[in-house]
């Protein structure tokens, strides 16, 4: 048995919102470390690039799902 086209996206699409789901979490925790009176700029770092980790997998993700449906 082998997944439609719609089942691929529905996958993709539930990737895809947990990550905007741990992305904003992210953003969040962000906030709260900007402000602490000594916010921890390593901290801070890690969490952007964490931030731009999620951005790659949304764009690549978005991409199969745009392959799929234009099959």
């Amino acid at each position: 048995m082998e997944l439609t086209n719609d089942e691929k996206i529905n996958i993709i699409n539930s990737h895809i919102k947990n990550i905007a789901y741990n992305k904003y979490n992210l953003e969040i925790t962000l906030i709260e470390e900007n402000a602490k009176i000594n916010p921890d700029e390593k901290t801070m770092a890690t969490i952007n690039e964490q931030i731009s980790q999620f951005n790659i997998q949304f764009e690549a993700l978005n991409l199969e799902a745009s392959k799929l449906t234009s099959i």
